[in-house]
């Protein structure tokens, strides 16, 4: 859904249902917004009389929703309301969240009944960007939230409640430090030309210096977050009937391919996520690469081309138990400039495999699918070869693409700034540079409104929060 920030207007009151539509035990509606209170109060029997209007904030009350028209109280539902009052929420208005049976048509009937008292569909992310302007959470802390409700494996979850409760902050905050620092020293060399201060110029270039390795870091780390916010794409490849269909199965612990000794089983690419070690892996099962008979296969071998050329880590699946042929050195010129993993299956039954063709420095390890042996070896060498690629668990950023787009222009800024000391520029122009810098940090944490950041960030959060 595409939307501007104009869209997010202030002074409605939102309702959204809040948790997911379907058969449940639980289903909650979420009002923010002044008329919340007033809205329920419409809508709300309370089991023991009193005037919701007036209830004390973080309480709950026990009732029934009911529909009044026509002088009658139709009942609705059984329900619980809490009532949060401003600035004590999550968006630091007045918020009243309806606790109902889950049900699609429950839901539906309690949101229709809340939109025909005045409040308006919230928009996606439209609570979390109420939170931001009230000043509850920052930029980089909204961007936390998105990452917790979209974390696939336990690793990105417990690192995004990390930079929830700041630590992205401390970092940029840091940076922002150090740039401000220099900018200070060029101002003083710039407005007091004529005083002997002691701020020597290759200091400062010095410091620029380090401040760029940092940047490269952080930029560097953006891109690792962004595997494990959407998962490493892994290819099983290898010639038909290798065993990629089993390996795939054993890998994701279930039996999500069908697997037969009929050559080619696999017509088409299988996608799964797994978790390796709390790296979600986006796994690829594909169709075995050979000459297409007819114009399935053909269309599935093209899709498996396209997979293999995206993916970040290739799998490379030998049959153990047959010697090489033409379809294996094909596939082995394919692989070997790629990042991958040698796996050598079937080692169970008799080996006829020499493996002097790919001596290359590739790591290799031993298994067999079927007897589900080797397959543990098989998850640490994935997740070592993760981390030697630079991942750092204990350092991580969830940035949207334009906070990203942002940080390499801060990079760019710096990197100018050393250009115009080594060319022996005026100082101003080293002043100007480490301004923009500044600017564009602002941005990037929040402190300045960026209309394009935050639709960057808030049209990937769902309806409801």
């Amino acid at each position: 859904m595409e939307f501007k920030l104009k869209d997010y207007n202030l002074k409605d009151t939102i309702c959204a249902i809040a948790t997911f539509p379907s058969k449940s035990a639980l289903g909650v509606i979420k009002i923010s917004g002044k008329k919340s209170l007033d809205i329920v109060s419409k809508i709300f029997l309370p089991k023991k009389k009193k005037d919701i209007k007036k209830a004390k904030t973080y309480t709950f009350h026990y009732g029934w929703i009911v529909d009044r028209r026509d002088k009658k109280e139709v009942f609705v539902d059984e329900v619980l309301v809490s009532i949060m009052r401003a600035p004590f929420s999550y968006t630091r208005e007045d918020v009243v969240e309806i606790s109902s049976h889950g049900g699609i048509l429950v839901l539906n009937k309690i949101l229709d009944l809340v939109l025909k008292n005045k409040a308006r569909l919230a928009l996606p992310g439209e609570f979390t960007y109420r939170a931001l302007v009230n000043g509850r959470i920052n930029l980089l802390e909204a961007e936390s939230i998105l990452a917790i409700v979209e974390a696939k494996t336990q690793g990105v979850l417990d690192f995004a409640v990390r930079q929830l409760k700041g630590e992205a902050d401390k970092k940029f905050e840091g940076l922002k430090s150090q740039i401000k620092e220099i900018f200070i020293q060029t101002e003083s060399l710039i407005n007091f030309p004529e005083e002997e201060i002691e701020i020597s110029l290759k200091n400062i270039e010095e410091k620029l210096k380090e401040i760029e390795k940092q940047i490269n870091v952080f930029l560097k780390t953006v891109k690792f977050s962004d595997i494990l916010k959407e998962g490493l794409r892994c290819v099983i490849c290898g010639k038909a009937n290798a065993g990629k269909s089993t390996l795939f199965n054993r890998l994701l612990k279930q039996e999500r391919v069908i697997v037969s000794k009929i050559p080619g089983t696999t017509r088409d690419v299988i996608e799964e996520t797994i978790d390796i070690r709390g790296v979600p892996l986006k796994i690829y099962d594909t169709a075995g690469i050979f000459e297409p008979e007819d114009l399935i296969t053909k269309k599935a071998i093209e899709k498996t081309k396209k997979t293999f050329e995206e993916a970040d880590l290739v799998i490379f699946v030998l049959d153990g138990s047959r010697p090489l042929n033409k379809d294996d050195f094909f596939l082995w010129e394919k692989v070997k400039s790629k990042n991958a993993i040698l796996v050598i299956n079937k080692i169970d039954l008799k080996q006829r495999l020499k493996l002097n063709k790919f001596e290359e420095k590739i790591p290799k390890v031993y298994l067999s699918a079927l007897k589900n042996i080797g397959i543990e070896e098989l998850e640490k060498r994935i997740f070592k070869m993760v981390y030697e690629r630079g991942l750092d668990r204990e350092n991580l950023l969830f940035l949207s693409n334009f906070q990203k787009e942002i940080l390499k222009r801060v990079k760019e800024k710096i990197i100018q700034a050393e250009n115009f000391l080594k060319e022996g520029y005026s100082i101003d122009f080293v002043n100007f540079s480490l301004k923009e810098c500044l600017d564009e940090l602002r941005k990037l944490m929040g402190e300045v409104i960026c209309e394009e950041i935050l639709e960057s960030i808030f049209s990937n959060f769902c309806i409801g929060k």
